[in-house]
């Protein structure tokens, strides 16, 4: 395939949130049509959290949430995220998201891959997110008892579980007893602990 090959684009749907469209191209002669979606002009992408908790005396944890998602009519585990606002950072989006979804407060912890762009569908979508690993002091009296903002249409609940080897079969626990989804990011962060030595 040429990968500068020519493509129209037809908008189906506009809604506030996502845009529908089918593109119209040719690869190797034949005329094709790809279903789409991508979100409006001017978005700048989302941005996922990766929230550890560190502790003096314990191990750490990393806060998962469970939020409801109507197109799959269920909650869904998965990391504090969210659309980045027109203002500030990404770094400053992320702290917020964290707060208003956890009632934790964080910082941006000092890691080599912080801010990394990662595709979520790109076989059906535009979408991406920034990365951010931000770090929570458990033992901080702000953390001691977190209080969420969450806005109007938000069903979130906030749960922790323990980093390493542990956490894939925390988060299968949790959401067999809970009948919740797992979301792929969440997911392939927990197996990743399984090499952790």
């Amino acid at each position: 395939m040429d990968f500068n090959t020519k493509v129209d684009e037809q908008l189906i749907y506009e809604g506030k949130w996502l845009h529908f469209k089918l593109l119209h191209f040719q690869v190797n002669g034949r005329q094709m049509v790809w279903e789409m979606i991508e979100r409006p002009p001017g978005n700048r992408g989302g941005v996922d959290i990766i929230p550890i908790i560190k502790y003096k005396d314990k191990p750490s944890q990393v806060i998962v949430i469970a939020n409801f998602r109507p197109p799959i009519r269920k909650f869904c585990l998965e990391f504090p995220a969210g659309i980045v606002d027109p203002e500030g950072s990404i770094q400053e989006n992320g702290l917020r998201e964290i707060k208003e979804e956890t009632g934790y407060t964080a910082q941006i912890g000092q890691y080599q891959y912080n801010g990394v762009r990662i595709r979520n569908d790109p076989w059906k979508s535009t979408e991406y997110g920034l990365c951010v690993i931000a770090d929570i002091d458990g033992d901080s009296e702000v953390n001691l008892n977190p209080k969420q903002h969450l806005e109007s249409d938000e069903n979130i609940i906030v749960y922790k579980v323990n980093m390493g080897k542990t956490m894939a079969n925390e988060i299968l626990q949790l959401a067999k007893e809970k009948d919740y989804e797992i979301a792929g990011l969440l997911w392939f962060f927990a197996l990743g602990q399984q090499f952790n030595n």
